[in-house]
C-alpha cells in the first residue's frame, strides 16, 4: 500500500515538473520575440466600426482585413512588431504592439483633398461638393519649360484633347474640351483669365498661373452663353499674400534640335536615278509611237530626241551638265549639299522670370515680369516675348475689397511661312535634289523661291541655295 502511494505520488510530480518546464519555455520564447496573436477593433472618430480596413505587419507580407464589425485578428512575429492600419479616405496609422494581445484603433478622415477649392463660373466651391465635369490643374503641375500655356498643358488633363500643332516657339496648342462641336464655326473653348474672357492667343507666362479649371459639361453655357459651346478654360493667376516681401528669380536655358532627319539620296544617287528615268521615258515614247529602239539611242542629244519623238518632251530630255551623251555616262555632280543641315539648327533659348509678392495692412500685391528669347530649329525662326503682370488687392472694410489686375505683353515673332512646297522653305527641300539650284530670298521674314531657270534659262531640275537674312 505504501509502495502504491509512492508510485502515484511520483507520477504526479513528474507531470507537474513537465508542465512547469513547458510554461517556462513558453515564457522564454515570448521574451525572445516568439509569435502570438493580436486582435481588436477598428472604428472611426464617431465610434462607428470600419469594415474592410487593411491591417498589415510592417516589414512583412502578413496582413488581414477587418470584418463587418471592424474586428480583426492577426499573428505577429514578436512583441516588437508594428501594425499598419490603412483605409481609403482615412489617414494611415501605425501602432506598436509592445507585447499587447488586444489593440483598439481609431482612424481619422483625410480631409486634405476634400478641402481643395475649385473655381467654377462665378463662385468657388470645395472639391468635395463639386458635382459637375471639371478638371483642375495646379500651377505646380504645369510644364514650366514650355514657352506657352497651351503647350504646358499637354498630357496634364484627362478627358481633354490637347495637341501641339507645331514645334515653333510661337505656335500654340489646339485644345478640344467637347470635341468638334461645329463644322463652320470654331470649336475652341472660351478662355477666362481672372474672370475676364480672352481669346485663344494666350500671351501669358505659365509661371504666373495659380490654377487652371476646365469646365467640360453643358452647364458652362448657362453662365457664359453660346461662347462656351466648346467648353471653358478658367485661368486664375497668382495673387499676393500677407507677409514680408518675397522675391523669386527663375532662369531657364533650353536646347532644341531636330529629332530625326529624312533619309534622302545624295547628289550622285539622284543624278543616276534621274538619268535612268529619262532614258527609260525616251525609250517608252519611241516604242509607244511604233518607232524602233536601240540602246545606242541613249547617246542621242536633246535635239535628236526631240526630232525622233516629234515634239519637245521634257520627260525624255536630260540637262547636259548631268549627262555625257557621247559616252553615255553620268557626270559627277558639282554640288552635294544636305539641305536639311542647312535649314535646321540646334536652337538655344533663354527665359527669365522675376516675381515679387507680399502684403501688409490690408494691401496685398503680386508683381511679375518675364522675358523669353526662344529660337526655333528652323534657321531665322523664333520668338521674343515680354510679359508684365500686376495683381493688387486692398481691403477697404471687412465686407468691401478692391482689386486691380494689370497685364502687358509684347511679342516679336520670327515666323516661317508654311503651306504648299512653293510657299515656304520647309517642304521645298524635299521635292528638289542636292544637285538642283534655286535661291530663297528672305526680306522682312517673308521668303520666296526664285528658280534658276528665270536667270540662266536652263532646264527644269537644278540646285538651290538657302541664304536666309537674319
Amino acid at each position: 500500500m505504501n509502495k502504491s502511494r509512492f508510485f502515484i505520488g511520483w507520477s504526479m510530480r513528474r507531470r507537474i515538473i513537465l508542465a512547469l518546464c513547458a510554461c517556462i519555455y513558453s515564457l522564454a520564447m515570448v521574451a525572445q520575440g516568439g509569435g502570438f496573436g493580436v486582435s481588436g477593433t477598428v472604428v472611426d472618430v464617431a465610434g462607428e466600426p470600419l469594415p474592410g480596413v487593411n491591417i498589415r505587419v510592417k516589414g512583412t507580407q502578413t496582413g488581414v482585413i477587418s470584418g463587418a464589425n471592424g474586428d480583426y485578428s492577426v499573428d505577429v512575429p514578436g512583441a516588437g512588431s508594428v501594425l499598419v492600419f490603412s483605409y481609403v479616405g482615412f489617414v494611415p496609422q501605425e501602432m506598436a504592439v509592445d507585447g499587447r494581445r488586444e489593440i483598439q484603433v481609431v482612424l481619422s478622415e483625410d480631409v486634405r483633398d476634400m478641402d481643395e477649392v475649385v473655381v467654377v463660373g462665378y463662385q468657388s466651391i470645395r472639391k468635395s461638393h463639386l458635382t459637375g465635369a471639371v478638371s483642375s490643374v495646379k500651377g505646380g503641375e504645369l510644364n514650366l519649360t514650355a514657352p506657352s500655356v497651351g503647350q504646358s498643358l499637354v498630357g496634364k488633363v484627362a478627358g481633354v484633347q490637347i495637341s501641339q500643332v507645331g514645334g515653333a516657339p510661337y505656335n500654340s496648342a489646339k485644345i478640344r474640351v467637347r470635341g468638334t462641336v461645329s463644322v463652320n464655326a470654331s470649336s475652341d473653348p472660351l478662355y477666362v483669365i481672372d474672370g475676364y474672357p480672352s481669346n485663344a492667343d494666350l500671351f501669358l507666362d505659365p509661371e504666373d498661373i495659380e490654377s487652371i479649371e476646365i469646365l467640360k459639361d453643358a452647364a458652362s453655357a448657362a453662365i457664359y452663353g453660346s461662347r462656351a459651346s466648346g467648353g471653358v478654360v478658367m485661368i486664375t493667376t497668382k495673387r499676393g499674400r500677407d507677409g514680408k516681401a518675397r522675391v523669386d528669380v527663375n532662369y531657364q536655358h533650353t536646347v532644341g534640335q531636330l529629332s530625326k532627319k529624312v533619309d534622302l539620296l545624295n547628289a550622285r544617287e539622284f543624278t543616276e536615278l534621274f538619268v535612268d528615268g529619262h532614258n527609260n521615258a525616251y525609250r517608252d515614247l519611241l516604242i509607244n509611237a511604233g518607232k524602233p529602239w536601240d540602246d545606242s539611242y541613249r547617246g542621242d542629244t536633246n535635239a535628236q530626241r526631240t526630232l525622233k519623238i516629234g515634239s519637245n518632251n521634257n520627260t525624255a530630255n536630260i540637262p547636259d551638265w548631268m549627262y555625257d551623251f557621247a559616252t553615255q555616262t553620268v557626270r559627277q555632280p558639282q554640288y552635294d549639299t544636305d539641305w536639311q543641315d542647312e535649314l535646321y539648327r540646334i536652337a538655344h533659348g533663354d527665359r527669365v522670370h522675376l516675381n515679387v509678392t507680399g502684403g501688409r495692412a490690408g494691401i496685398r500685391y503680386n508683381v511679375s515680369g518675364a522675358y523669353q528669347d526662344m529660337n526655333g530649329i528652323v534657321v531665322s525662326s523664333g520668338q521674343k516675348r515680354f510679359n508684365l503682370r500686376s495683381n493688387i488687392d486692398m481691403d477697404v472694410s471687412r465686407r468691401f475689397r478692391v482689386g486691380a489686375n494689370l497685364s502687358l505683353t509684347s511679342s516679336d515673332n520670327r515666323e516661317v511661312q508654311e503651306g504648299r512646297f512653293h510657299q515656304g522653305p520647309i517642304l521645298v527641300i524635299f521635292p528638289f535634289s542636292r544637285v538642283t539650284t534655286k535661291t530663297v530670298r528672305c526680306r522682312n521674314m517673308k521668303c520666296r523661291l526664285i528658280p534658276m531657270s528665270l536667270r540662266s534659262r536652263t532646264t527644269s531640275t537644278i540646285p538651290w541655295r538657302w541664304r536666309p537674312r537674319r
